[in-house]
């Protein structure tokens, strides 16, 4: 045999692999129906076109046809030959034949189109999904391959005739079929994936209908596997039921023509819900880059891997290579498993249960190759299974490595093991990380000293006005003189601009935006303009307030406030890259001597905002919501993991997701919890990509300053006026008190409204993936099991999965979380959502103060009460996609504990820090942290109160202010202030 034919199976063995592993992040099922329907057409052309290819020339003036019968077709069943197809019986024979094709071809067009229908409905709640039984699938095709007609070799004797079935009939398949169905099952069931925090509502009919539909689909599926087997065996693919006059055709063409009407079929219903439904359009259309990627991947793999079928199935026969298929996928996920958490403990996995599983695959595989090795259709009294030697050579290998990867496996999971809980490891290295910083940002005692201070950070020179901001701070006591890192973060992509563009853009902003107010300063005065009817006019009020104390020392300038809660300037990577090569390079240090001061004429630079204000619907109005496609990853590089995977499954826990800033499944890196760049799974648990409301988002550099922005997005940040107005204050009366930690209730609170953003789609329900309402289902009506760290008898600590109620009454904490309000909402979502939490009612927010624990998170904007919670004797659990200008003075573990978007550690930290298992009859305990506990509320307390001051807030937005009146300033390379030269300095400038 040609050893060419190898690179059949060994591309159908690559294509099963490929795509085992990529659907599950491919962007093509971010629009699944239109994907399918694509695949379904090329898969139906393709069979179309390996039929023509395969199909003798018969000369069709022969009246009389001759083939040659095999003893044998492959798959383990004895060939007859055909009536002969002259004559009226042969007539009659070839119109049944066609009629049982055209049956079934009808029957498999309705199955399909069926599985399609149960597909899209169960893909809209897929988070109520249970494990797959698509396992049960090659053993259903080996039980189907039992019934075909046997070799009509009988023997006597029972042992013999048990020997036969097992191993040499056409029930040889099933043994290694049923091992395959179940390794693959347990694997799928006890090792796959953990459930995500999205919800499924325990009070609709989807937590029931949903797997219903899943078993009535695998049953879909088995109905069409087998018709498509019938389609295809052995003598279909061997043409030997070929055409012999014109008007026959073969049963692959029958096949290719079916799949073919069930694309058009498909493509006809989508035509219909296009036009019936507007809602759909925007659904309908929308088809990024990446999408037609991955699909172009698939329209090459799947028809490859149909070719690759069909051509081993010539040699090996369609039951063989059918399980081949099957095994591949089976290993596949098997050593995915493995794989999955190799780096950490986290995700938990039952090791010895997959070795043991994998073992169960192994030996599946072991009888597969041997009752495959065989394929005469006769028997001997006793079977000689002879490998060749490069097969069986072969075998051995995959043997060892398969063993060699599972101990490796278990080996590397040990070693894992410490005795350190990872919590106390990160508080360790958060204190250690603060101390550091602190150092680098040491306080400047001179203006002299946070001049040149200012110089070797930023290699510029200061604005002009430094003096008086540095007398400004030092007079208020600022513990932060030199580490403005943020300022200069946010301001260095619109450096690329001219002072003439941002001028013009500020004014553009002005004049069109949505939701934009503007605050004019002019001679030392400063006064706002609304662009329209606003109900957030406390933004202005506020921030003008905040500036009344410095307004004096500011140039002349224009300033864009986002009146939003959410930010607006989402940048695309290309424009990034491209704003910071065209930054502004300031000349070197003592090039110019004398300090600079800002443009005299500065007020007329700026173009007047029309009286009328009338907006024009430009690039800051409304028009779309922001998804994660458009405004989510767009800034990431074309090769990070949010650009090239799509994590649709919102059944399934993304724990590769949160590796890259976890610890386990501890927090380790804040700032990069929140970067979408590897996180794709963000998609769908976080209110800013999945609310209903249309935002004013831009993907044009404009100036416009903003309270908090989102990773990836360039918005300047300022203090927020909430906090600088106490909107939510820090204060206690002898009702409410705020007694010391150790003396407060063992309670993790939270009460709040559905803030974080509006949820009117009743197809998609945005609102089961909001952090807030996740945060609530989790902490009171989540089903599904989670995973806890918790110590084990040797004394290192591992994960354990239970049910969320079941750990909560192991928690020596009480978890209180509830919403008071329920709104932000449609019709039917409100309804949806009030019948799945319910309501309490309002507090006074000093009852805050009673609890140990408090829990943070966004609202439609970064929450306004992390200030006033860091200020009280609790500890504040925070989660947040939202970073506002305080971020890098605030140490996660030393004043606040971080829980990931997910809410997977949430759990396992309230353990530490509150206790698990005190009460009578628990298997597991730990003690509650305490001291480390009160330490995060000692620092936290102390910290705050030295930079979240109102002073701070005002001290940052002074130096945010004149750097960007040096921005905006004709001059501004030229800007700077400049100590002079002293005598008796040795001559150094500064």
């Amino acid at each position: 045999m040609d050893r060419k034919w190898l690179l059949f199976p060994c591309g159908l063995v690559t294509g099963t692999g490929y795509l085992s592993t990529a659907v599950d992040t491919s962007f093509a099922f971010d629009r699944p129906l239109h994907s399918i329907g694509v695949l379904l057409l090329f898969s139906g052309l393709t069979i179309l076109a390996y039929d023509a290819w395969t199909t003798p020339r018969r000369p069709s003036t022969l009246t009389n046809q001759y083939r040659l019968i095999p003893l044998d077709d492959g798959a383990g069943r004895a060939v007859t030959r055909d009536p002969s197809p002259t004559g009226p019986i042969g007539a009659r024979a070839r119109a049944s034949d066609s009629r049982k094709r055209l049956i079934l071809a009808c029957l498999l067009l309705a199955i399909i189109c069926s599985r399609l229908a149960v597909f899209w409905r169960v893909q809209r709640d897929d988070e109520c999904t249970s494990p797959t039984a698509l396992v049960l699938i090659p053993l259903v095709l080996a039980l189907y391959h039992s019934t075909l007609s046997p070799s009509g070799c009988m023997v006597d004797f029972w042992p013999d005739h048990i020997f036969y079935v097992l191993s040499r009939g056409t029930s040889r398949y099933i043994l290694p079929s049923l091992l395959l169905c179940v390794g693959s099952f347990m694997v799928s069931w006890r090792a796959g994936p953990l459930r995500s925090s999205f919800i499924c509502p325990i009070t609709t009919s989807a937590v029931t209908t949903i797997p219903r539909l899943q078993f009535f689909g695998t049953f879909l599926d088995c109905a069409a596997v087998l018709i498509i087997f019938w389609f295809v065996d052995q003598e279909a693919l061997s043409n030997q039921d070929g055409p012999t006059e014109s008007f026959d055709v073969s049963k692959l063409h029958v096949l290719g023509v079916t799949i073919i009407a069930s694309s058009a079929a498909l493509a006809v219903a989508g035509f219909i819900a296009f036009w019936a439904e507007p809602t759909n359009r925007e659904w309908f259309l929308p088809l990024h880059y990446e999408y037609l990627r991955h699909l172009l991947r698939l329209v090459i793999v799947i028809p490859c891997m149909i070719i690759c079928f069909f051509s081993t199935a010539r040699i090996n026969g369609v039951m063989s290579t059918s399980l081949l298929m099957c095994f591949s996928a089976a290993f596949t996920g098997v050593f995915w498993a493995f794989r999955t958490g190799v780096e950490s403990t986290f995700p938990p996995k039952a090791t010895a249960e997959l070795v043991v599983y994998l073992l169960v695959l192994t030996v599946a595989l072991g009888l597969y190759v041997l009752v495959d090795s065989k394929t005469e259709n006769r028997l001997s009294s006793r079977a000689q299974f002879r490998l060749g030697r490069y097969q069986a050579l072969l075998l051995i290998l995959l043997l060892c490595i398969i063993w060699l990867g599972g101990f490796g496996y278990q080996f590397s999971r040990r070693r894992d093991l410490t005795n350190d809980h990872p919590i106390a490891i990160l508080v360790k290295s958060a204190d250690s990380a603060h101390e550091r910083w602190l150092s680098r940002v040491k306080r400047s005692r001179t203006l002299l000293e946070a001049v040149r201070n200012y110089q070797d950070r930023y290699s510029r020179d200061p604005p002009p006005g430094f003096d008086k901001w540095y007398e400004f701070a030092t007079s208020r006591d600022s513990a932060i003189i030199d580490d403005f890192d943020n300022i200069d973060l946010d301001l260095m992509p619109f450096s690329s601009l001219s002072a003439a563009e941002l001028r013009k853009k500020t004014g553009v902003a002005l004049a069109e935006g949505s939701q934009i107010g503007g605050i004019k300063i002019r001679g030392g005065k400063a006064g706002f303009v609304m662009n329209g009817n606003h109900t957030e006019s406390w933004v202005m009020d506020g921030t003008i307030r905040m500036m009344e104390n410095f307004v004096d020392f500011l140039p002349d300038m224009d300033i864009a406030i986002n009146l939003d809660h959410t930010p607006r300037i989402g940048l695309p990577f290309s424009s990034l890259r491209q704003a910071d090569s065209q930054r502004q390079i300031y000349p070197e240090r003592g090039s110019i001597n004398i300090t600079v001061d800002f443009s005299p004429d500065r007020g007329s630079t700026w173009d007047d905002v029309p009286v009328d204000l009338q907006q024009s619907h430009g690039s800051l109005s409304p028009h779309s919501h922001p998804g994660f496609s458009s405004y989510g990853f767009l800034s990431c590089p074309p090769d990070s993991r949010a650009r090239r995977e799509s994590h649709w499954t919102k059944r399934n826990l993304c724990t590769s997701c949160a590796a890259p800033h976890s610890l386990g499944v501890f927090v380790s890196n804040w700032t990069t919890s929140a970067d979408p760049c590897h996180q794709p799974d963000l998609s769908h648990l976080h209110g800013f990509y999945l609310g209903s409301t249309a935002h004013a988002i831009t993907h044009d550099l404009i100036p416009v300053f903003s309270q908090s922005r989102a990773q990836g997005f360039a918005d300047i940040r300022f203090p927020s006026p909430w906090n600088y107005m106490d909107k939510e204050k820090y204060s206690f009366d002898e009702k409410h008190p705020d007694p010391p930690f150790i003396k407060k209730e063992n309670i993790l609170f939270w009460r709040g409204a559905d803030t974080e953003a509006t949820s009117t789609d009743t197809s998609n329900h945005p609102w089961r993936g909001m952090l807030r309402q996740r945060l609530v289902h989790l902490t009171n009506y989540e089903t599904n099991s989670h995973a806890i760290l918790l110590p084990t008898r040797r004394g290192t600590f591992a994960y354990h999965l239970d049910r969320p109620r079941t750990i909560m009454d192991e928690l020596s904490t009480t978890v209180d979380i509830r919403f008071t309000n329920i709104s932000n909402c449609g019709m039917a979502d409100c309804a949806a959502q009030m019948s799945e939490f319910g309501v309490m009612p309002d507090i006074d927010f000093r009852q805050h103060w009673r609890y140990k624990f408090l829990f943070d998170t966004d609202g439609a904007g970064p929450s306004g009460r992390f200030i006033p919670f860091l200020r009280s004797n609790s500890v504040v659990f925070k989660s947040s996609l939202f970073r506002e200008w305080y971020d890098g003075r605030l140490a996660a573990w030393k004043h606040f504990v971080p829980v990931d978007l997910r809410l997977h550690d949430l759990f396992s930290s309230l353990a530490y820090f509150g206790g698990y298992g005190l009460n009578e009859g628990s298997k597991v305990t730990m003690e509650a942290k305490e001291k480390a506990a009160e330490k995060i509320t000692r620092e936290s307390k102390v910290w705050s109160e030295k930079v979240l001051r109102k002073e701070d807030m005002e001290i940052y937005l002074f130096r945010l202010l004149l750097e960007w009146g040096r921005l905006t300033d004709d001059r501004r390379v030229e800007l700077g202030f400049r100590m002079p030269h002293k005598k008796g300095a040795g001559g150094k400038g500064s």
